[in-house]
């Protein structure tokens, strides 16, 4: 049982933004994978290629979305950031990755059409490689253990 005040964790969606053929581009789903071991049916857990259409409506499934995905905002590779919703506009021009500025405009669509849940938060893995192939270099796998803490914190808030 929850505490009071305390969301339930039915009321919480994690999507896992990525790409498992694109070196660090598979974070948010390396994300997944680590918290399916740690919360496993206990929270609803999304994987997502950041495809607009399904991103909005895996916003509708719960009041509170937090999504991961892997960033470059020109941090040392494999920091952890965190962004609402609010912020995330403010964030387009300090950099890019395969989704960050898609992302960005999907949740701005999403506010415009009223589904955008009242908490959105990103959890961005600063990444560097996103070249065709498998395997994350050394420093985002560290921040992939790092993210999962901070999604577990999420949850718990």
């Amino acid at each position: 049982m929850s505490p009071v005040g305390a969301p339930h964790l039915a009321d919480v969606v994690v999507i896992g933004v990525g790409n498992r053929w694109r070196r660090d581009d598979i974070a948010g789903i390396a994300v997944l994978d680590e918290l399916r071991e740690r919360v496993g049916d206990e929270v609803e857990l999304v994987e997502s290629d950041g495809e607009p259409t399904r991103l909005i409506d895996a916003f509708e499934r719960a009041p509170k979305v937090v999504m991961v995905d892997a960033v470059v905002t020109g941090a040392d590779p494999g920091s952890v950031h965190r962004f609402t919703d609010a912020e995330l506009p403010a964030q387009m021009g300090i950099g890019q990755s395969s989704h960050l500025v898609q992302l960005v405009e999907t949740i701005e669509l999403g506010r415009l059409l009223g589904k955008l849940p009242n908490g959105l938060v990103l959890i961005g893995i600063e990444a560097t490689d996103f070249a065709n192939g498998e395997g994350m270099t050394e420093a985002v796998a560290v921040g992939v253990h790092e993210a999962v803490v901070a999604v577990l914190r999420e949850l718990a808030a």
